[in-house]
């Protein structure tokens, strides 16, 4: 499977086929994306913000990640989890009745609803090798929506304003983090003084400004070295890192290994994967 399911960005959106994939030690950097987004945690304990909401998701639950919320995940220890992500324009029935509505409830507990969705997940994710828009895929991803839309209520979006600015602040960032960036000047592009901003992103996102560049950073490192690169200091330097010492740093922090070691552990995750995707949860 390519490295490049962690590419879990704003661009996710010009995808017209929903994704599956199943992923160890799940983790990614604060984003959004109008599609619909299911975890679903077979093993281990996966932690999640949403929206600057905090959740411990564990073995057995699932987390439903609505339309446009701001959303990362970390593994603290160990977690196994299966992934879904569904444009809602490839279910026009459901995208008409969640027009300008979300799911009241992201963190479900309830074992009988997670294991049918998750039985629907597993079989949308093995159908997906072999025809990736079967009419298959359609039936189940209409059973899991039926499923969700029956046992959890719809409440109207949310309009609040602070979550406009994190969603227009992280589009900003995707699109310049290869520039060079300051708090004083992503601040004064906004409109707020350095010190309001800060407050308003950290409580929304969980990190500072700049560890959240230098993770966009590192993933576009990692995705460089991923497809054949070679030179670690070329692929940091081409990335936006103007220090090797704060790349090896942030690097480490966002991965938890060495950008070589990070190449073998993928490469081996991905066997790996391959291996289990016909396992059950």
């Amino acid at each position: 499977m390519s490295h490049k399911m962690y590419d879990y960005e704003i661009s996710r959106d010009s995808q017209a086929l929903p994704s599956f994939w199943y992923s160890l030690n799940n983790s990614c950097a604060p984003h959004f994306h109008s599609a619909l987004e299911l975890v679903y945690v077979r093993n281990g304990i996966m932690e999640a913000t949403l929206n600057g909401k905090f959740y411990s998701v564990q073995n057995g639950e699932l987390l439903l990640v609505p339309s446009y919320a701001v959303h990362r995940y970390l593994t603290p220890i160990k977690s196994d989890t299966l992934v879904m992500i569904i444009p809602l324009s490839y279910i026009p029935a459901f995208q008409k009745i969640l027009a300008g509505k979300n799911f009241s409830l992201c963190h479900i507990s309830d074992k009988s609803l997670n294991k049918e969705v998750a039985r629907c997940m597993r079989r949308c994710c093995e159908l997906q090798q072999k025809a990736p828009d079967s009419m298959a895929i359609r039936g189940y991803i209409h059973v899991i929506l039926a499923l969700l839309t029956e046992n959890i209520q719809l409440e109207d979006m949310s309009a609040k304003d602070d979550d406009a600015l994190i969603r227009n602040i992280l589009s900003y960032l995707n699109k310049n983090y290869k520039n060079s960036l300051s708090l004083k000047s992503i601040s004064e592009e906004f409109g707020y003084s350095s010190s309001r901003f800060s407050h308003i992103f950290n409580k929304h996102v969980g990190c500072s400004i700049s560890e959240y560049v230098n993770a966009l950073r590192c993933r576009q490192v990692a995705g460089m070295l991923l497809d054949g690169e070679k030179s670690i200091t070329q692929a940091a330097m081409n990335a936006g890192f103007n220090s090797m010492r704060t790349f090896y740093r942030s690097f480490m922090h966002v991965f938890g290994v060495s950008p070589s070691k990070y190449v073998d552990v993928f490469k081996e995750n991905d066997e790996q994967r391959h291996s289990c995707a016909s396992c059950l949860p």
